[in-house]
């Protein structure tokens, strides 16, 4: 990636014009996004509304439903439990519950932390809404399959073995200590100002404000908050609020291989490119779409964010048009269709040298 490009004044006062353009191409309401450096912001930009009815416009301020970006969030302090000796990762999450999560399923005493963070934990990507018991769709650790339903089932575990609801641990743990006064797994009164409304076919979403975390569903922040926790991964820290090095290199480290370059470690997702690897997440939310990953080589990271349906496709047209990135792996599955590939049959065996 050129970061040089973006230190360039002509290229940042034609900024707007390209973003308002990426909006106007595949119908988005609104844009916003951050890149920052090992010791500072590199640059924020906005363009469009963060509601569709009122026409307020969009800003670098503007909170978003982000709700998978909350899956790395998780893995942090999952691993920061870890490193403290309350949660063992290598453990099955059974032995921190009091209640079965899956009351009759023989292979729940299989599942573990870490494969709920590299998703082979065999969980389904949801809950069944339609009556029907849910199931392990597979024997743990074989096979990856994302399952936001797995997070869940991780958070759990944490507010069991902690005796702490997952929102109070991040705010201690994370939020505060990082000063990511923007995010948060509960709706906040102080984001009604400033919240980028979701939008499907135009219409703006209003019933997304969670008053209990659920790792699974519901996360709010900034891409300029969200880059901050990235900063954290990319940067070697010396505060003992951080990760160690050595268990930041084992959350990081890949569990399962994909194809095509593609790999997932117990955090992110892994994409090797002959300029150097990148960690990335995506938020799939229903209106709102989010991407954020790490460009371990140069030492920046990107989260860019927009409040419509079809704001995937957004996030990938900043990537190469505002950043002349292109992620030729993420367009073999079209939206990061995970369950797509699965079906297909493109998936390995998750690979027990990556133990």
């Amino acid at each position: 990636m050129n970061y040089e490009k973006i230190r360039d004044e002509k290229y940042r006062s034609g900024l707007n014009k390209s973003l308002i353009s990426i909006l106007t191409r595949y119908g988005c309401r609104g844009i916003s996004a951050a890149i920052c450096g090992e010791a500072s912001v590199l640059l924020k930009c906005a363009a469009g509304v963060r509601d569709g009815e009122s026409c307020e416009p969009m800003t670098a301020e503007s909170v978003f439903w982000a709700d998978q970006l909350a899956a790395p969030v998780l893995a942090y302090l999952a691993w920061k439990l870890h490193e403290e000796g309350i949660l063992d990762l290598n453990k099955p999450l059974s032995d921190y519950t009091a209640e079965p999560f899956l009351p009759g399923e023989r292979n729940l005493n299989y599942i573990t932390g870490r494969s709920v963070l590299s998703h082979t934990s065999g969980l389904p990507k949801r809950k069944s809404e339609n009556g029907m018991p849910t199931h392990i769709e597979f024997m743990p650790t074989t096979l990856f399959s994302y399952s936001n339903y797995g997070l869940l089932y991780l958070q759990r575990a944490i507010e069991s073995a902690t005796k702490t609801d997952l929102q109070t641990l991040a705010e201690e743990k994370i939020f505060k200590p990082f000063r990511m006064y923007s995010s948060s797994f509960v709706w906040k009164a102080e984001f009604e100002d400033r919240f980028a409304h979701p939008h499907v076919k135009g219409a703006p979403l209003r019933k997304v404000r969670a008053e209990k975390p659920n790792a699974s569903r519901y996360f709010y922040t900034t891409p300029t908050d969200y880059c901050l926790f990235l900063n954290k991964i990319f940067t070697v820290q010396t505060s003992q609020k951080c990760l160690a090095p050595l268990t930041l290199e084992k959350m990081l480290q890949p569990q399962t291989e994909l194809y095509n370059g593609l790999k997932w470690t117990a955090g992110f997702g892994l994409y090797e490119t002959k300029n150097g690897d990148l960690l990335w997440q995506f938020g799939d939310a229903e209106g709102s779409k989010t991407l954020a990953f790490i460009d371990r080589k140069n030492n920046t990271c990107t989260c860019v964010a927009v409040n419509d349906a079809n704001g995937f496709h957004a996030c990938q047209a900043f990537l190469r048009d505002a950043l002349g990135e292109s992620l030729e792996a993420w367009d073999k599955f079209d939206g990061i269709s995970f369950d797509k590939i699965r079906y297909e049959g493109k998936l390995k065996a998750a690979r027990k040298k990556y133990q």
